[in-house]
């Protein structure tokens, strides 16, 4: 009887197995990154963010924020010293200093989202710097790194300068983070190429898939190649370095950070969220 009862369970285990997967993959990173990217890109700034909770976490302190007409947490920020004024501290859009984008006086915040509401962040797309962002018309002409741009290249490049987020998924809902689209610099020159997608098939260790894109997640897939030291990219204003498990348990730990503000703050179900 009790075989029958172990293999009658694992009967409806493997049945109901690629409904699981399949409800998973409508809200994995690959799916919901246009959304998050969206909201990274075109933010509302007639609409003010405000303080919503403040936790000193050992030496560090969580700033919760959001909108200051409605009760929910979209964006986070770990930093050593006490937020004060969010509108003041947090850019939102790239600013400059003279002709060199920059990310303002915050460095460590990002938009937090909770895909499947039980009140704990499972993405983040952090801020990872600013830069221009390369279109596919434009000309292979534009100088190298360290060379003197022209005024018209000059005023073509910071009209195409953006905050550059760097996105985190955890998508098995697990509280560790095990995929990420990341942007891949033009080795040359100081513009974003594309972006990777970079996730761990199995939600454990090092990530063993890849690919990238450009302008659609979802239909455009370069084939990227794992190496033994990871997934090869370059970041912004260094030489080549690779995707490892160690950026994921890293990003992991601002994750936990976060969560345990959400926690000790009782944001709750329903808490996070952009509108």
């Amino acid at each position: 009887m009790e075989m029958k009862q172990i293999l009658s369970t694992l009967f409806i285990i493997i049945l109901l197995s690629p409904f699981i997967t399949n409800g998973q993959m409508k809200n994995d990173i690959s799916h919901f990154y246009p959304a998050a990217d969206s909201t990274c890109q075109y933010p509302e700034l007639h609409r003010k963010i405000t303080i919503q909770c403040q936790q000193k976490i050992d030496s560090l302190y969580v700033t919760l924020m959001g909108y200051k007409d409605q009760k929910k947490i979209f964006i986070a920020a770990v930093t050593r010293k006490p937020i004060t004024d969010p509108d003041k501290e947090i850019s939102r859009t790239v600013v400059f200093n003279e002709t060199r984008p920059s990310l303002g006086k915050t460095a460590t915040w990002g938009y937090v989202f909770d895909r499947n509401n039980d009140g704990k962040i499972d993405y983040m797309a952090l801020v990872g710097g600013a830069a221009a962002f390369k279109e596919e018309q434009q000309s292979e002409n534009f100088p190298a790194r360290g060379n003197k741009p022209t005024l018209k290249q000059l005023e073509y490049f910071i009209a195409h300068c953006k905050l550059i987020f760097n996105h985190w998924a955890d998508d098995n809902y697990d509280g560790k983070i095990d995929g990420v689209v990341h942007i891949d610099m033009d080795p040359m020159r100081d513009w974003v190429e594309r972006m990777i997608v970079a996730r761990s098939a199995n939600f454990y260790g090092a990530p063993n898939d890849a690919w990238a894109f450009r302008d659609n997640i979802l239909t455009e897939h370069e084939t990227i190649i794992r190496t033994n030291s990871g997934i090869p990219y370059y970041p912004l204003g260094e030489k080549q370095s690779y995707i490892t498990s160690a950026m994921l348990f890293e990003k992991t730990a601002y994750m936990e950070l976060f969560n345990r503000a959400v926690s000790q703050c009782k944001i709750g179900k329903n808490g996070l969220g952009v509108k």
